[in-house]
């Protein structure tokens, strides 16, 4: 590669700050303008690159044209050497999807046959804005469609484990986490009791006002709440002041006498899933740029220090599968308790026994260490 002295895109640069000088269009004291000028100049040398480092171009894409089929090779024994061990794993964790689906299927069926019987359901209406479903009807789709995102979220993990992704493993895991404690927060009042989906119900237009709060700051020209989306805003701040919208302000019920910001752990401590916080915390290292996660992706294997694609790691494949069964089948009690509660169909629960069997298999699987050579 080439040094300072023979790089063709430095002198390139160069001479283009050069001639900016000789023209006039930079003058001495100008820092801010020589700075610019010099980044300016160094981009529109790596534009003509190709032009500039034929040889260097051309290395690059035999490098590239090279290390394709090695990778692929690579990422093929990952995954057969996670088949090896967790084979029989991944099918029993694939069970408890498939369970997971049709309890999907059975709580939507429930649902829609108990709006049939009783339209007064659809009527009921958020903060009394008219096209905005609140109350019970409001509460039994919100915790489908929780109980719909666990099971596309496990899905991509048995995928991502299969495959040998363990950071986006532990990334998916946390998101689940996270799901679980809103599932068993919005009924900690009681299976029937809507105080907490409500405002929950309510909440997208924080989350949007949160957005345009954000976007205006950075300059630019977000469409503001219209319609509908307007009017829940302003019930809502009459209804519940404008803590509500201050971070998880939907949870306020749950706290009595306290006033938002507050943080999900807390909900997390109040609904009794505080002993999985190892695991969220695990997966915050997976999401964000900490310095510890970055030292800690260090491997020294294959010739590299830090992975660049698919890996093993076995232990965290264990562990975050048997995790996330564990968690899916929270959320899938936490759906079915509630619309069965509310729809009045009770015979929907026996599908836990068949969700917690599911469970209990692969969870013994992964604690027992798999298919071991």
């Amino acid at each position: 590669m080439a040094n300072l002295e023979n790089s063709e895109i430095l002198k390139y640069a160069l001479e283009e700050v050069n001639g900016a000088i000789r023209r006039g269009e930079l003058v001495a004291g100008d820092d801010e303008g020589m700075n610019e000028a010099v980044v300016q100049a160094v981009e529109n040398a790596v534009e003509r690159s190709e032009l500039l480092t034929p040889t260097g171009h051309a290395w690059l894409r035999r490098k590239i044209e090279e290390w394709r089929p090695v990778r692929r090779k690579k990422m093929a024994k990952v995954r057969r050497a996670n088949l090896r061990r967790w084979g029989r794993g991944l099918r029993y964790y694939e069970n408890c999807i498939v369970t997971s689906e049709v309890l999907n299927k059975m709580l939507e069926d429930c649902i829609g046959a108990w709006v049939l019987n009783d339209r007064s359901v659809i009527s009921e209406n958020l903060l009394g804005v008219e096209g905005v479903m609140g109350g019970k009807g409001l509460k039994c789709l919100t915790l489908l469609s929780l109980q719909s995102r666990a099971c596309s979220i496990v899905n991509e993990i048995g995928l991502l484990s299969e495959h040998g992704y363990p950071e986006a493993v532990m990334a998916r895991t946390r998101s689940l986490h996270e799901l679980a404690v809103v599932a068993h927060a919005l009924s900690a009042h009681g299976l029937a009791d809507t105080s907490v989906s409500d405002r929950y119900g309510a909440w997208t237009v924080a989350e949007a006002k949160k957005e345009w709060r954000v976007l205006s700051g950075l300059g630019m020209d977000p469409d503001a709440l219209s319609g509908i989306d307007a009017e829940l805003q302003v019930c809502a701040e009459a209804t519940w002041g404008s803590d509500f919208f201050k971070q998880n302000g939907w949870a306020s019920p749950l706290f009595p006498g306290r006033r938002p910001p507050i943080p999900l752990s807390d909900i997390e401590t109040l609904v009794g899933m505080n002993h999985m916080r190892q695991y969220y915390l695990a997966g915050n290292d997976a999401i964000h740029a900490g310095p510890r996660a970055l030292a800690g992706r260090s491997r020294f294997r294959g010739g590299a220090i830090f992975p660049t694609s698919s890996e093993v790691q076995h232990e965290t494949t264990r562990y975050f599968l048997a995790v996330s069964a564990i968690t899916l089948a929270e959320i899938c009690a936490a759906a079915c308790e509630v619309v069965s509660s509310i729809t009045e169909d009770f015979d929907a629960l026996f599908a836990l026994k068949a969700m917690g069997d599911a469970v209990e298999q692969a969870r013994g699987e992964f604690e027992s260490g798999g298919m071991r050579p």
